[in-house]
């Protein structure tokens, strides 16, 4: 009987030769239609397959992060790293963005560090990761803060007055102290809290920050927001959260649907910027007809991130829009990259 099941296993190996690569087309298919439990499944089988293959492990780390099993898609991208499977820098990139999603800053800086210390950083990538660096070591040192303060007030409930919780305070001081609300009833603070959000000075980073914690706190009272040169009147209770507008849900599909056959590592680094800019335009909302522009100029950036080429005209084509449309998103694409979480 061994031999026999034996056999039967081999049989089931023999007459699909291409097994490993109907598994990743499958897995494209589901990732296309957001459909992300089911590319896990396929892109795991692929890799039990052909476990070196850089496209299956990068296809299934995308994949992990899409469904929120973080802890995997940092394991395996150790993983890669140590075996040096697939382009080290591109993988490098993904890793440090899941440390982010898993707050583990002190694993952050020491691989930052390292590539700096080992001039492993192309020159026109440095800045970007001296400011990664910068904000991951102004976390572990507020963490470090707080905690102090924590023991030093005993755990008692925060006593500010409103004026303390914003006016005259750094961006660092107002981020400790927005993290606060979290385990405080905000409705307590809200006077102080609209006075913030209309601030035209205040980071809109930090404003993203106080819009969830409504959100959370299911706050269904009208508030006025002054952003990025908008103001605009939300409920918090009903506008749609981040992931869930159409401005995300569209402009992602569309960089996907030119990025997750081609290069899925470069998908990887448009969605996480695409990310990090929605985090502080939301609730902006762009016209739904320039959303194709903004898929091609995130790509563009990504793209310019990872290669340092300038492919606006080539992108432009692949997404039926206009060069100088791009052009133009491109530079408003930057103006917000100034305000992501490595300037807080």
């Amino acid at each position: 009987m061994g031999g026999k099941k034996k056999q039967k296993q081999e049989g089931n190996v023999i007459p699909f030769p291409n097994l490993g690569s109907r598994l990743v087309e499958k897995g494209m298919e589901h990732i296309e239609k957001r459909e992300f439990k089911h590319a896990v499944e396929l892109y795991s089988q692929a890799r039990e397959l052909d476990p070196e293959n850089p496209d299956v492990n990068v296809g299934l780390i995308v994949s992990f992060v899409e469904v929120g099993r973080y802890i995997e898609a940092r394991d395996l991208c150790k993983e890669m790293l140590h075996k040096g499977i697939g382009d080290y820098f591109q993988i490098v990139n993904i890793y440090l963005m899941v440390l982010l999603q898993l707050n583990e800053h002190e694993e952050m800086v020491m691989t930052i560090e390292a590539l700096l210390d080992d001039n492993q950083v192309p020159h026109d990538k440095i800045d970007h990761f001296e400011k990664m660096l910068a904000f991951s070591t102004r976390v572990l040192e507020e963490n470090e803060d707080m905690f102090v303060e924590i023991e030093e007030e005993e755990r008692t409930e925060v006593g500010f007055d409103d004026d303390e919780w914003f006016a005259g305070k750094s961006d660092e001081e107002i981020f400790r102290n927005i993290s606060r609300f979290s385990d405080a009833n905000i409705r307590a603070f809200i006077p102080s809290v609209q006075k913030f959000l209309l601030d035209v000075a205040a980071h809109p980073f930090l404003k993203t920050l106080l819009i969830h914690i409504l959100q959370e706190q299911e706050y269904d009272k009208n508030v006025r927001l002054t952003k990025l040169s908008q103001e605009m009147d939300i409920i918090p209770t009903e506008i749609l959260p981040m992931k869930d507008t159409d401005f995300f849900k569209t402009v992602t599909s569309l960089v996907e649907r030119q990025l997750e056959q081609e290069n899925p590592s470069l998908l990887a680094m448009a969605t996480s910027l695409i990310e990090r800019q929605q985090f502080v335009m939301y609730p902006i909302a762009p016209e739904e007809s320039s959303f194709p522009i903004w898929a091609c100029a995130y790509h563009t950036v990504a793209e310019k991130y990872q290669t340092g080429d300038n492919t606006a005209n080539k992108r432009a084509a692949q997404y039926g829009v206009s060069p100088d449309s791009v052009h133009e998103m491109i530079l408003q694409i930057n103006r917000i990259e100034e305000f992501s979480y490595g300037n807080i």
